[in-house]
């Protein structure tokens, strides 16, 4: 199929786990592809080159998605090659359980960071590149916990449901530009670069109506339905792939 022919998409921690799967994924669609990365720059080699050998065109991108000058050059350096974006999918992030009485200010603040602060920065430089363009589709990536939280995962939860209202109130703004901004929320995802130990596994997939963990692949179609003209009425919306966890 080809649902994204010749479109150009920006994905930023394109180069591992759901992100790998969904440039992946495009460019079985025909788009062609920037992946941001900040680390596992082999990684970010090897998705490049299987892109290519899609016969697609692929460019990498490093970027540190907290600093405004490094994202502001990403969407610079993307849009002088391609010559547009038009669909951003703000992917990077980070994660790690602790509880809240071992948690320092730092750890707070770089969860906050990456995952609000990195949206705000990523999406407002693709904004300004796609109003001037005239449309264009901003996927955010968020999570089921921050619908339900976790415990241990306090920072992590907040961040994620902060960016669920990110989604909506930035899909009134740019809606009127013909910018769709939606989100989508996996669940608990054996993404293949982290791989989830066998206890977690069966644990987690005890307690789903599908009775299984996720792969990537149940992910990466949310993701191109959204990018793709089947999406073209769905505007601040979030979809959930997560085998029935949360049936919001």
């Amino acid at each position: 199929m080809s649902r994204l022919q010749d479109k150009i998409a920006l994905i930023t921690g394109g180069n591992t786990g759901i992100g790998r799967g969904i440039a992946l994924a495009f460019a079985d669609e025909g788009a062609d592809v920037a992946v941001a990365y900040h680390g596992h720059e082999a990684e970010a080699n090897s998705v490049a080159e299987e892109i290519v050998s899609k016969g697609r065109r692929c460019q990498l991108v490093h970027v540190e998605v907290t600093e405004e000058k490094s994202v502001q050059a990403m969407v610079s350096e993307v849009h002088k090659h391609f010559g547009r974006i038009d669909v951003f999918v703000n992917n990077a992030g980070t994660q790690k359980a602790q509880a809240l009485t071992e948690m320092s200010v730092d750890d707070w603040d770089r969860m906050m960071n990456v995952h609000l602060r990195g949206a705000f920065l990523g999406c407002r430089a693709v904004a300004e590149v796609m109003i001037a363009q005239g449309g264009g589709r901003i996927i955010l990536t968020t999570s089921q916990l921050g619908y339900i939280g976790r415990a241990r995962y306090v920072a992590y939860s907040t961040a994620k449901g902060g960016l669920l209202t990110f989604t909506r109130a930035l899909a009134r703004e740019l809606g009127p530009y013909g910018i769709l901004v939606n989100s989508v929320a996996p669940g608990l995802i054996d993404n293949g670069f982290d791989p989830l130990s066998e206890d977690a596994k069966r644990d987690h997939a005890a307690s789903l109506p599908l009775q299984r963990i996720g792969a990537v692949d149940d992910v990466v179609g949310a993701y191109i339905f959204l990018a793709s003209d089947e999406g073209k009425y769905f505007c601040g919306q979030t979809l959930h792939p997560n085998g029935g966890e949360i049936m919001p």
